[in-house]
């Protein structure tokens, strides 16, 4: 349970996990992955209380961590990240309009559909045109880098495709450009309507066109089934998890949401192989923690977010291809990040991140054993190592173990404080 809701989502709070283990497995799945009808007022207040500049990458930063820690529907979330990570543009490029929050809200409210349809709404998205260029894109000068890039890293992989391809296809999406530099709009005198030849395919051919023809391709159902298995469960799947997965993509029209249920449902993704098989991004480490403490936090007076000081600049990856991700998250600056993160969370009583970990303990934690456990199974899932466990109890057994009234260990602050910070700064925790 706990590795679903790490994976599909960013862990779950002491109430939440609860909740979850009373649903079981498959009742989970299902309350993740159908999320439409969610009831998320709570987060939508929150947020509409407080007051964001579109505009500004900080506010955006600020607004969408708050989604990932408090959202009712934490895979819709998860699931914005993914794709902002592979449809990607920037706001160093958008040059400060409300264009990179607005293609984020397009990924939340597409994101779990039909792909096809999505890349056609992407292939209009006024951030993504001002990104890859859209806006030079005419009949007499055609410019290739968004057809490269929707076949290169949005659909088929590199050899997938030649040379010509990328040119037939720049010239079917010219004259798609902006007004104003704020909506989509077809500029006709732009558009090269002549005949174009396209993987095989002859007419005269628009970027809808284009789309609908890549999509016809066998290796675009495995792209992009292979990219969301790595996302959510480990690297380099076996064909026969991708040949599965890329059937029940077919079968759906392009439909992302049977997919990545079809994903929950597999024994793969409970296998050995998955578990704690993924390093998590900093949006995931940030976001995770938050939730899982029960911190209530605006990101007030923050300058940079702690997921911009660990290395994932939210609305601003670093190119075309996204974050590397995996391994790439950690150096010896942004394991320091983690760190003094962990350290923040658990020593700023009135700041900007406030919980209290006696609420986090179970009902019978009565010696400081029961309290590692009790712990343990909340921020890591029992998924823990001797070695970190070893050191837990060592740092734990000075505790006082005389039960109050109630049966429950009364424990210092300050004594069950560093025990969460152990947690959080340990190499289990940067797992997913």
């Amino acid at each position: 349970m706990s590795h679903l809701l790490r994976r599909a989502g960013f862990g779950a709070s002491k109430t939440e996990l609860a909740q979850f283990r009373k649903m079981g497995l498959q009742g989970t799945i299902d309350y993740l992955v159908d999320f439409d009808d969610i009831d998320d007022g709570e987060l939508e207040a929150r947020l509409a209380a407080q007051t964001f500049d579109s505009t500004s990458k900080g506010n955006c930063q600020k607004w969408w961590l708050q989604r990932m820690a408090y959202s009712k529907r934490p895979l819709q979330e998860k699931m914005t990240l993914f794709w902002h990570g592979i449809l990607t543009s920037s706001f160093s490029k958008a040059n400060n309009k409300p264009a990179m929050f607005e293609q984020n809200e397009l990924f939340r409210r597409e994101g779990m559909g039909r792909y096809d349809k999505m890349l056609k709404s992407v292939s209009r998205d006024p951030a993504m045109l001002i990104y890859l260029d859209s806006q030079s894109n005419r009949k007499k000068a055609p410019n290739e880098n968004y057809s490269r890039e929707l076949m290169e890293l949005f659909t088929l992989g590199i050899g997938q495709y030649t040379e010509e391809d990328v040119q037939e296809a720049a010239r079917s999406f010219t004259g798609w450009q902006l007004r104003k530099e704020k909506e989509f709009y077809f500029n006709k005198n732009q558009h090269d309507f002549g005949i174009k030849t396209f993987l095989g395919q002859q007419g005269s051919l628009d970027g809808d066109d284009v789309v609908d023809i890549i999509m016809q391709q066998p290796v675009a159902s495995e792209y992009i089934v292979r990219r969301l298995w790595e996302f959510f469960a480990y690297a380099e799947p076996e064909q026969t998890v991708i040949a599965r997965l890329a059937k029940v993509f077919r079968t759906g029209k392009t439909n992302i949401r049977p997919v990545v249920r079809a994903i929950f449902e597999s024994e793969e993704f409970y296998s050995a192989r998955a578990a704690q098989g993924l390093i998590k991004g900093p949006a995931e480490f940030t976001a995770s923690a938050i939730r899982t403490l029960g911190i209530t936090t605006v990101f007030a007076g923050v300058h940079r977010t702690p997921v911009e000081r660990m290395g994932q600049d939210l609305f601003n990856p670093p190119d075309v291809a996204g974050w590397d991700g995996g391994i790439a998250w950690i150096n010896s600056s942004t394991l320091m990040e983690r760190v003094n993160l962990a350290n923040t969370l658990v020593t700023d009583r009135k700041g900007n991140y406030k919980f209290d970990p006696q609420d986090l303990l179970s009902d019978t934690t009565a010696n400081s054993e029961a309290v590692v456990d009790s712990l343990v199974d909340l921020l890591l899932g029992d998924e823990v190592s001797e070695a970190t466990r070893s050191v837990l109890l060592e740092h734990a057994k000075d505790m006082g173990t005389s039960p109050a009234p109630s049966g429950q260990l009364v424990l210092e602050d300050e004594q069950l404080r560093s025990l969460v910070y152990l947690i959080l700064a340990s190499p289990d925790y940067q797992l997913a």
